[in-house]
């Protein structure tokens, strides 16, 4: 039986941190062993609420790990507004960089720190507390709350297994709390598409001392990566002012070990590449594009590359801002907020993108300092938590 729960909303929030934030979400593909032991703390924090009448939905994954998620739904209303928050955390990376023991839940004030607690916690807290005021006698949607896996690795074993279950319906209004900006102001209603690619460079491994020898693979994809990129950034130059950054990006990012030691020219190389492409794109276009590249490059180099599609999102459809998500959303922020907030696109892909594929209108809103996501000394502010979850409430209102 778990500890009982305070009613003061802000020490509720630090609560739930201090249950949740130690206990390891980290995805097996990330080195971790997934969410089901957050999962198991989520479930009895949902019965010491009162409500024992949510849905555990497990997997298993690739590495046969379970991979685990929480649906719980109260009301009695034809449809059902849904916030869905993941429940899965990226690596702590360097602990060195880290002045707050990143899993523990710190309080400092006004801010929880502590890996996952922006991303994306925060909007387990927002989702907790609004579950807990919920009167269901007085909400014009039922209330839903889907806490899902997987969402920093595709969502695999979180949403999109979850849409294959029957429990969403089209007529159904989607939160994704999972960005914002510090003052509110901003809701999402359309995401680039998405390519991640590993490129493994085949040369020949030498002594340092005889280069003549050997084919560098780490300088021959230093130089195939350079190019690629600048070839990208040329052909898909469009804008458009909806997005912030409003371009296409291709970055050069995660690069393999190669050798052990330095009198040795490594011969095997594997560079990857994240892109972040408006949706006016097809994916295919640009896939043609990276082999073409390949081919030209392959002509005047020793070296060979080979490419391994990670992962692909093409962008579906902008939520529509005569949607209702969008209408009682803006009107909600108005109320609360007193000022209006405007729509816009982003790079980031998030579990909106999977129900704008079905067709379901989802948009991606919370209160929050994007730039801490990922980062050492992660954290969220709880007055985020309560104002996001005043504005959420009102919606609610009947």
């Amino acid at each position: 039986m778990g500890i009982s729960l305070p009613d003061d909303d802000r020490k509720f929030v630090i609560e739930l941190a201090k249950r949740i934030i130690p206990i390891k979400a980290i995805s097996p593909f990330s080195g971790g062993e997934g969410e089901s032991k957050r999962i198991d703390e989520l479930e009895k924090i949902l019965n010491e609420l009162g409500f024992p009448n949510y849905e555990r939905y497990d997997t298993t994954d690739d590495k046969g790990f379970i991979r685990s998620n929480l649906v719980c739904q109260v009301g009695s209303q034809a449809r059902t507004l849904w916030l869905i928050a993941h429940v899965d955390t990226v690596p702590e990376g360097d602990a060195n960089l880290w002045t707050h023991p990143p899993f523990k839940a710190s309080v400092e004030g006004s801010r929880i720190y502590g890996r996952g607690s922006a991303d994306n916690l925060q909007a387990v807290f927002t989702s907790l507390l609004i579950l807990r005021r919920a009167d269901p006698s007085r909400m014009k949607y039922n209330l839903g709350i889907a806490l899902v896996a997987d969402e920093e690795m595709g969502s695999r074993y979180g949403i999109q297994y979850l849409l294959t279950r029957n429990i969403f319906k089209k007529t159904d209004l989607f939160i994704v709390p999972d960005w914002g900006v510090p003052d509110s102001l901003q809701i999402e209603v359309a995401e680039k598409s998405i390519l991640w690619l590993k490129f493994t460079i085949l040369g020949k491994q030498g002594h340092a001392s005889t280069p003549d020898e050997a084919v560098n693979a780490t300088r021959e994809g230093m130089r195939f990566m350079l190019e690629l990129e600048k070839r990208l950034n040329e052909k898909y130059s469009d804008s458009d002012p909806l997005f912030s950054p409003p371009d296409s990006t291709f970055q050069i990012t995660m690069h393999g070990a190669n050798v052990a030691n330095i009198n040795t020219i490594p011969g095997k190389d594997d560079f990857s590449l994240d892109c972040r492409i408006l949706p006016r794109y097809d994916l295919d276009m640009v896939i043609d594009e990276i082999d073409t590249t390949i081919r030209s490059f392959e002509s005047s180099s020793r070296a060979r590359v080979k490419r391994e599609i990670i992962q692909r999102e093409q962008s579906p459809h902008a939520t529509s801002s005569e949607s209702e998500i969008v209408v009682g959303l803006v009107e909600a922020i108005k109320k609360v907020k007193g000022k209006e907030p405007k729509l816009i696109g982003i790079g980031g892909g998030t579990c909106a993108a999977f129900f704008r594929h079905q067709g379901m209108d989802a948009v991606v809103w919370s209160t929050a300092f994007n730039d801490v996501y990922h980062q050492a000394d992660e954290f969220c502010e709880i007055d985020h938590v309560l104002g996001d979850a005043a504005v959420i409430s009102e919606m609610l209102r009947a």
